[in-house]
């Protein structure tokens, strides 16, 4: 399953309460990148009640090479239980104004 991955670590330089406590870098592959796409073009994906696409987050505490403790994280589309739903039509020359 194609994921997002992050690392989170604690905010070493936060001096305001409006910052945030953990910060850290993230990646996804570009291949990942083109899965979550067509994902979501296929319409394999699960929403809220606003229409938002939904994504599983998973963590795991780990430690850094140089002794700092941060958590792992992995984000995937909540597909779960999904069927494919038809894509939606393309445009037809007719209904097409361009």
């Amino acid at each position: 399953m194609p994921a997002f991955n992050s690392s989170l670590f604690k905010n070493e330089r936060k001096e305001k309460e409006t910052q945030p406590d953990f910060t850290g870098p993230g990646q996804i592959t570009k291949e990942d990148f083109l899965a979550i796409y067509d994902q979501v073009m296929a319409n394999q994906y699960n929403t809220d009640d606003e229409g938002r696409i939904k994504v599983r987050v998973a963590g795991w505490k780990k430690q850094s090479k140089s002794g700092k403790a941060y958590i792992s994280l992995s984000l995937s589309i909540d597909d779960y239980g999904v069927e494919a739903k038809p894509s939606a039509a393309p445009a037809t020359a007719e209904g097409d104004l361009f």
